[in-house]
């Protein structure tokens, strides 16, 4: 199939996800309790006169159906609508808190990558060996561990206990002075501006929600990875390499390993998009400045415009993420064609 209509097919299908995710969002955001009008004013400042301005400003003096067209008109013209919380339209707010968001779990799933994929392979090699049953013991603390308990976990052993970590107050350490911006990516601003002691700070105040965000979706991984380069050691090509006198290493790399990668890339780029839509449980309990805590401020403050728009910007990152894995298939397996 040619690119550009595979491409445009993609974004064709990208359309009903996000109108049945803004369905869903628009009719759990009004049914929850709490008016966000009351939200904005107070009780100090909620006089009759306020509440019916405030909701005409807000367009909430419409149906629901009513608020979802005209919502609609908006997207259509790239507004995302205004963030009452934060004084800011959503857009611009989704643009700022992004690179924090995007440094953090691009940081987790680099960690993730480098220890998974080995003990994946190990695990399936050595498969109901002592390698393999200690990194069972090790996939199955990941996955039995929620993720803000481990983050909690990690703050009070290396934080409290040991004061090995920083406070988990935000992106860098309070003495220390943000750098311009110049991506909104710190480890790179940082070195950008030749600040090597705020480089230093960035890293040490990723590696803690790093390890936190990275944790749970290495176990999945490993596991992955396990169950089918098991299944690819038991085909036939495989025995007919190792009857030829094919040594085992180039067996296992060239030939087992590549054919059983399929699964694991796309499972990578599943926990990658996800992420990338905002780690929501570890922004909050490291107070990490990114799309997350936003969507979690968003919901404290019942600010409509600001879930609609995490929404919306979750469904788009996704369904990146998730074209850029197919289209990686073929650099995997050249057999592999985009139908």
């Amino acid at each position: 199939m040619d690119l550009w209509r595979y491409f445009l097919r993609r974004i064709i299908l990208t359309i009903p996800m996000v109108l049945g995710a803004l369905v869903i969002m628009f009719i759990v955001t009004r049914i929850l309790p709490g008016d966000p009008v009351m939200m904005i004013l107070g009780p100090a400042h909620a006089s009759p006169e306020n509440i019916a301005s405030m909701r005409k400003l807000m367009g909430l003096d419409h149906s629901v159906p009513v608020q979802f067209i005209i919502y609609l008109g908006q997207l259509l013209r790239g507004d995302l609508g205004f963030s009452y919380h934060a004084g800011n339209p959503v857009s611009q707010e989704l643009l700022s808190r992004f690179p924090a968001t995007f440094e953090l779990t691009t940081f987790a799933f680099i960690i993730m990558v480098v220890f998974s994929v080995p003990m994946g392979v190990v695990s399936g090699y050595y498969r109901n060996k002592t390698p393999d049953n200690v990194i069972s013991v090790f996939t199955v603390m990941g996955i039995s561990m929620p993720t803000f308990w481990l983050g909690l976990l990690l703050i009070y052993i290396f934080f409290y206990k040991l004061g090995l970590a920083p406070p988990p107050m935000g992106r860098l350490s309070a003495e220390v002075e943000f750098p311009a911006t110049v991506t909104g990516l710190l480890l790179i601003d940082t070195l950008v501006a030749g600040d090597f002691q705020a480089f230093l700070s960035a890293l040490h105040q990723l590696i803690l929600p790093g390890v936190t965000l990275a944790f749970f979706n290495m176990a999945i991984i490993v596991r992955t990875l396990k169950a089918d380069l098991i299944e690819t050691l038991e085909e036939d090509y495989i025995r007919t390499a190792k009857a030829m006198g094919i040594g085992i290493r180039k067996i296992l790399f060239r030939h087992a390993f590549r054919n059983a990668l399929l699964p694991t890339v796309t499972m990578l780029g599943a926990i990658y998009g996800s992420l990338l839509g905002g780690a929501v449980l570890t922004e909050v309990v490291f107070s990490w400045p990114g799309v997350g805590l936003y969507a979690v401020e968003s919901i404290t403050y019942l600010d409509y415009a600001g879930l609609q728009g995490f929404i919306v910007f979750y469904v788009v990152i996704f369904a990146i993420i998730n074209l850029l894995v197919d289209l990686s298939y073929r650099w995997i397996d050249p057999r592999v064609r985009l139908d």
